[in-house]
């Protein structure tokens, strides 16, 4: 279904929203960032504060998300003031409805400013203090869901298989290391920090999981990881998650 017409058909529901809406809801424009989700800031008549609506990825079983692991992980760092509450989660996980915060999307240059940097590692230490309900990632079988999906899809060449069995027994006993795994983001980018100026957002939790915490520092600077093994993890998952993307693309293209 086109996007237009799926954004439609759940404003349409809106008399189901676990709100005091008054009138139809309006879209006041498009959120931008994000390649996951599509996200839409809402006026609710009845509702003083504007709403974020996100529409969830249709396809975001096959990029490795687990909704009801993102439910609990978003309502541990939701309690802890990390992130925003969402206001209702659509049974059906076609959209979430958040409150809209005022604040300022970050970019690349407040990565290495050192002040915003000191101010990021301090929310994560809060981060990494946490204990959602939710099992420790796989990393394995969290890449060997992607590998899956590109066999299937016919979009592994035979250099990137080679690569793979090269890399497979590292992965392997990277996930049977004795680390210590603490509650990790996993799409650490610039644009999921929302910096009202007084305090610091961290947002889009669907990735998230009891990880390496490395990963997370990786993704802010290279140059901090201490674990070696997380280069090569990461690349590995930044470049299948590329190419499902790209896979998908051309399977709804034949639709």
């Amino acid at each position: 279904m086109p996007e237009q017409n799926v954004l439609q058909a759940i404003l349409a529901g809106w008399r189901d929203w676990p709100l005091p809406i008054t009138e139809p809801p309006k879209i006041l424009g498009p959120i931008p960032g994000g390649r996951t989700n599509r996200n839409f800031k809402v006026k609710a008549p009845g509702v003083e504060q504007a709403l974020v609506l996100r529409i969830n990825n249709p396809r975001g079983r096959h990029l490795g998300i687990n909704r009801s692991d993102e439910a609990q992980i978003a309502h541990t760092v939701a309690n802890a003031g990390i992130a925003p509450e969402p206001i209702h989660r659509d049974p059906n996980q076609r959209f979430a409805l958040l409150p809209f915060i005022e604040a300022r999307t970050w970019n690349s240059s407040d990565f290495t400013n050192p002040i915003q940097r000191k101010r990021l590692f301090n929310l994560l230490q809060t981060v990494q203090a946490l204990n959602p309900a939710t099992s420790r990632r796989s990393y394995l079988a969290y890449l060997n869901h992607y590998w899956n999906f590109l066999s299937r899809a016919q979009a592994i060449t035979t250099d990137l298989a080679q690569q793979w069995q090269t890399f497979l027994p590292e992965l392997e006993a990277f996930d049977q290391a004795d680390w210590h795994p603490k509650l990790t983001h996993h799409d650490m980018i610039p644009e999921n920090v929302l910096d009202t100026g007084g305090r610091l957002y961290l947002i889009d939790w669907e990735y998230a999981a009891i990880g390496h915490p490395d990963i997370d520092r990786w993704s802010i600077s290279p140059s901090l990881v201490r674990e070696p093994f997380i280069h090569d993890l990461a690349r590995w998952t930044n470049d299948l998650w590329e190419r499902v993307q790209v896979a998908l693309k051309q399977q709804n293209s034949l639709v």
